[in-house]
């Protein structure tokens, strides 16, 4: 049982499978470490961020009442360009 164990261990360790690195494939060093990560492409991101537009707009309040014009100020909030406090609504723009 104990030839069993240590022939298959040996075996693993020859072919690469038993590894000691956060990765699977690398052989533990530090310095394979460092040049694989210099290696890796940079991923770049399909969906860029939208550009921020700050711009008044024309919004529909949530509570009702008339269409006012407001600039947005994230998360279907907008301060209304004539003052008051800010409103929840929908933009009717872009």
């Amino acid at each position: 049982m104990k030839a069993a164990t240590l022939l298959v261990l040996s075996v693993l360790a020859a072919t690469g499978c038993a590894t000691l690195g956060p990765v699977p494939g690398n052989s533990g060093s530090a310095a394979s470490d460092h040049q694989a990560s210099d290696a890796a492409p940079a991923i770049s991101d399909p969906f860029p961020p939208p550009e921020d537009n700050t711009s008044p707009r024309l919004i529909i309040p949530v509570t009702g009442g008339p269409p006012v014009i407001g600039i947005p100020v994230g998360g279907g909030l907008f301060v209304p360009v004539t003052g008051g406090p800010p409103v929840i609504g929908i933009s009717t723009g872009p």
